[in-house]
């Protein structure tokens, strides 16, 4: 009796320890410490400055309206404005890193083979039009014929264009008078030139002087939005539909070594685009215009909604402008895809 006792306390304390073994491995294994994943990384930054070399034009809003707003700070970026006539040699030369500028001036340094490339868009679509006095004859382009017109320069943009429909399209052309935008006003104002090429905020302002009854001067003609010989038809554009205006152009030794500040500052400029759009009148952003460009603040007002910025390139329209500069003499060959910088290509092209 007192063996089979033993027997059976020793198989139940065996049976409890099997048991207790058992539910030891059953037991989950202690959670493992999870890492959170590595949030993605903006393009690497340099840390030194970008230099941008700027001649002050409402066009470059989108450069004021993201230093002013913090936009490159916010991402790391120190950008310094410096102000000079000069930015497309600074650039080429390495003094300054970014231009903003029409891009026939610089396309033809491009073609030339200079240190300089474009990167982004500034601003769709050209806003020069042509200003003439309100009692000018003008009724159709062909009128235009050996008058003097007052225009920035036979590589602008706009007087490119105009000068190529007028050539193609009535067989007849201008006689270009090479003034700036302010210097043109003047000239209308004292009857020394027919007619002026003019970009914003100077159109506005051109539009907004009287006489001294009160009455508009100035309006404008053969721009998309005219009826010049009054037959209740609005005269189509001269320079045609959307034609690009101002490219953002980098030192091409600048993309190639410090591309993360190129790409950062883009970036910043695309967000003041959309600030812009919102509300080009918002007092913010013409109180930004305003600070950097000595221009009424009307003509301002009137002009901003007309400036579409953007950084996609109009790619095959810039290229015609190289056309057109290698068929004035400029330029020996258009470089076609080489106008623009491959790092850029899928961001701005």
């Amino acid at each position: 009796m007192k063996k089979t006792v033993c027997i059976f306390l020793a198989l139940a304390v065996l049976s409890t320890a099997l048991w207790a073994g058992a539910r030891k491995e059953e037991a989950p294994a202690p959670a493992v410490q999870q890492t959170a994943p590595a949030a993605p990384q903006g393009p690497a930054l340099s840390g030194k400055p970008v230099i941008v070399a700027d001649a002050n034009s409402t066009h470059h809003l989108n450069l004021y309206v993201a230093y002013e707003k913090g936009l490159f700070a916010k991402r790391g970026l120190d950008v310094e404005i410096q102000q000079t006539s000069s930015g497309v040699a600074a650039v080429v030369g390495g003094e300054a890193d970014i231009v903003f500028n029409c891009p026939t001036g610089v396309i033809t340094p491009i073609a030339r083979g200079q240190n300089i490339t474009i990167i982004s868009q500034v601003k769709i679509p050209c806003t020069s039009v042509l200003v003439v006095p309100v009692n000018a004859p003008y009724k159709t382009p062909a009128d235009l014929k050996g008058q003097q017109i007052a225009g920035l320069s036979t590589t602008c943009c706009a007087v490119i264009l105009i000068r190529d429909a007028l050539r193609n399209q009535y067989n007849t052309d201008f006689e270009l008078v090479t003034l700036a935008p302010g210097a043109a006003i003047a000239a209308l104002d004292a009857g020394q030139v027919k007619g002026a090429i003019l970009e914003e905020p100077f159109v506005a302002l051109a539009l907004l002087a009287k006489d001294a009854q009160g009455r508009p001067r100035y309006k404008t003609l053969f721009n998309g939005g005219s009826d010049a010989d009054g037959d209740g038809k609005i005269d189509p554009n001269l320079a045609g539909e959307n034609p690009p205006c101002r490219t953002i152009n980098a030192n091409k030794d600048f993309i190639a070594t410090r591309l993360g500040d190129a790409r950062v500052f883009i970036e910043a400029i695309a967000e003041a685009d959309q600030l812009i759009l919102a509300n080009p009148v918002a007092a913010d952003i013409v109180d930004i215009a305003a600070k950097y460009v000595t221009v009424d603040r009307q003509a301002i007002i009137n002009s901003n909604p007309k400036l579409g910025f953007t950084t996609q390139l109009a790619t095959e329209k810039l290229k015609g402008y190289a056309d057109a500069l290698v068929r004035q003499g400029t330029i020996e060959k258009n470089p076609g895809d080489a106008l623009f910088a491959p790092e850029f290509k899928g961001i701005t092209w």
